[in-house]
């Protein structure tokens, strides 16, 4: 290839950054209005439910595709035979469909209390399956349209489609709200969204969807199944690590500290949504270009850290002023608010970590990281949150999802190294649990706590100064290529 030849052209990588990111950015103002919109309207309580339900369901939808969305991923370009592309999404959806179908009809028929009473504190009616399962299967027609766009280049349809699932899934049901913010309502809008979603993307796509055996019951199943099933544990254990905390905290604690948890959660995911855009690209930059461009790749590293902790130290400096907006009734969530954003944050500096285990085909130290942070959070929250409630349950998840990122990154950079520097890397790290701790404890002392992320701030500028230097000289070089065009 030519950029393998000449090396990476710096205007082109950014433009690539910037064209799958759009999605992104878009969708983080959506997030961002829909946060406030929930905090103004809807309670603590009964937010803390209606999470619970949406995560349920993508729950059910993460178990019931079966991996095999990892898949059609995989198999995109190369599907097995007899299958072309067209078929390949069919057997993958019309697999998942039928699993997901049967599934409910158990659940419903044979559970239904048992089904609602592992998730939900307070009792509540057989139809709750329905809807669970219904928009569980929006979800995944969801999430096979959006691979389909983006395995086939389709950026504008893949931007749109993320744009409205993005929409429907975190703002519709507020409008709701207006009528009557009550759990029945708010999750008869988020079905009704959800359906009028999937139901319109199921026209553009049924050409392809096929339930006969020549589609679904042929040889590439032998290749197909395997390999999403081997996957599908790993999507599996990501979502119990966060719904049991929540769960937890609603049946133990309270729907309304669960309603607050869950805001905290939400608004800390805003960083995540950051992280999702940049993996996008990045994922696909990697797996392309890691035997030629490692140097650039350990650049990305440090470019990628030193953003995201400088981000981290202004969230921590100025959450006074988001709590402020967000209403008093999640005022509480401010003392935890640092804990919960280190998730997301470890998670962004881990895209550029973690991947010498992709490279080298060894998912299963995948598996195992991940194994780790769902044991260690429930251990942890066990441990904590008996005592120390809400602050003990975000420590819980906080820890673990550390303990994964420490295991996947020590693993990954034994099979291919991607940090320059360990010990800076390990610097930031310890710096990171320093802001979050004077953070927490400084919750309501917004001098001491915007001194604290000032002082750290200025010393992770320090850190990484040459790679500062560097970053304004690749901006220049950016600026003299694009006016040369």
């Amino acid at each position: 290839m030519e950029n393998e030849k000449k090396g990476l052209n710096p205007v082109d990588f950014l433009l690539s950054i910037f064209k799958y990111s759009i999605a992104t950015w878009i969708n983080f103002i959506i997030y961002g209005v829909s946060l406030l919109l929930v905090a103004w309207f809807i309670p603590a309580d009964v937010w803390g439910q209606l999470d619970i339900f949406i995560s349920t369901s993508t729950f059910i939808m993460n178990i019931c595709t079966l991996g095999l969305d990892q898949s059609l991923i995989r198999f995109f370009n190369e599907p097995p035979e007899p299958l072309n592309q067209g078929k390949l999404f069919g057997a993958c959806f019309g697999i998942s469909s039928i699993f997901l179908a049967i599934t409910f009809l158990v659940c419903f028929f044979v559970y239904p209390q048992q089904m609602l009473g592992i998730f939900f504190a307070e009792s509540l009616p057989n139809i709750y399956v329905l809807y669970l399962f219904v928009n569980a299967f929006m979800a995944m027609i969801g999430r096979y349209v959006n691979i389909v766009y983006r395995m086939s280049g389709s950026i504008k349809l893949y931007t749109l489609e993320s744009v409205l699932m993005q929409f429907i899934t975190k703002a519709f049901f507020i409008v709701g709200a207006f009528f009557s913010a009550d759990l029945n309502t708010l999750v008869l809008f988020t079905v009704v969204g959800m359906s009028v979603f999937g139901i319109a993307f199921l026209f553009v796509i049924k050409s392809d969807i096929s339930f006969s055996k020549s589609v679904i019951c042929t040889k590439a199943n032998a290749q197909i199944l395997p390999y999403g099933l081997a996957l599908m544990p790993t999507a599996v254990m990501l979502w119990i690590n966060s719904l049991f905390s929540k769960v937890y905290m609603s049946k133990t604690i309270g729907t309304s500290q669960a309603g607050v948890f869950s805001m905290v959660s939400t608004l800390s995911n805003v960083v995540a949504i950051i992280q999702a855009g940049f993996s996008t690209f990045w994922s696909a930059f990697i797996y392309a270009n890691y035997k030629t461009e490692q140097e650039k790749i350990k650049q990305v590293h440090d470019y990628v850290t030193f953003l995201i902790v400088e981000f981290f130290c202004i969230i921590v400096m100025f959450e006074d002023i988001l709590f402020w907006i967000l209403g008093h009734e999640y005022a509480s969530g401010i003392e935890v608010f640092p804990i919960m954003v280190l998730v997301p944050v470890f998670l962004t500096i881990s895209e550029t970590t973690v991947y010498g285990i992709s490279i080298a085909k060894k998912p299963i130290f995948d598996t195992i990281g991940i194994a780790l942070s769902v044991i260690t959070n429930i251990i942890f929250i066990m441990l904590f949150a008996p005592s120390y409630g809400i602050h003990g349950v975000c420590l819980a998840l906080c820890l673990s999802n550390f303990i994964m990122f420490l295991f996947r990154t020590v693993v990954a950079q034994r099979l291919y190294c991607s940090i320059p520097n360990a010990k800076r890397t390990t610097i930031v790290c310890i710096l990171l649990f320093v802001i979050t701790y004077f953070g927490t404890i400084w919750a309501h002392n917004f001098v001491l706590k915007a001194l604290a992320s000032f002082i750290v701030g200025v010393i992770y500028i320090v850190i990484y100064r040459n790679q500062i230097k560097s970053a304004i000289d690749l901006g220049k070089e950016l600026l003299s290529q694009y006016l040369k065009k």
